[in-house]
């Protein structure tokens, strides 16, 4: 008897979570339904992946937040996903979603909010490079297949570092 009110007392915190959580992430599929975006930041993204190319002696011109890179030019679209807008609220809503204090939260996505961030940087930076250095028919792949799947386990161990963190089981 006690195991079944237990096992009923953890799915009602786990459908909890899921109903929080679900509930963050309508400003998030609001954001994709009506194709928002914030040209400054992917012109100052764009402009940012742009010098570290050149630092890194590549040819890259840049117009806007498209990049043109390499001896051929091939153009690259710095959109609004190349941001990691995604990650990033996708871990706001993850760490919101649990039970806690605000305040704990807020110190949380303080530290791993800006880590994320250089870890997308560092994401654009290897694809374009992969791109450069081995062929610009990889970029597709890299981009699509190998950073989505990185990026995913990226958020999972960052979230699971706050599960630990919360003690929450």
């Amino acid at each position: 008897m006690v195991r079944v009110i237990q096992k009923k007392e953890i799915v009602s915190k786990v459908l909890f979570f899921l109903l929080k959580f679900n509930l963050l992430l309508i400003p998030f599929y609001a954001i994709i339904y009506f194709d928002l975006s914030f040209y400054p930041l992917q012109v100052t993204f764009a402009n940012f992946i742009a010098t570290i190319l050149k630092l890194l002696d590549h040819p890259v011109r840049i117009s806007e937040f498209y990049l043109f890179i390499g001896r051929d030019e091939f153009p690259i679209d710095i959109s609004m996903d190349c941001l990691g807008w995604k990650s990033i609220y996708s871990l706001f809503a993850l760490v919101f979603a649990t039970n806690g204090k605000t305040k704990d939260k807020l110190r949380f996505l303080i530290v791993w909010i800006p880590m994320l961030f250089v870890i997308n940087i560092l994401r654009v930076l290897i694809t374009l490079l992969v791109g450069l250095n081995f062929g610009m028919q990889y970029l597709e792949f890299i981009h699509t297949f190998f950073w989505q799947e990185v990026m995913i386990v990226v958020l999972i161990v960052i979230f699971y570092i706050w599960l630990k963190k919360r003690k929450i089981k």
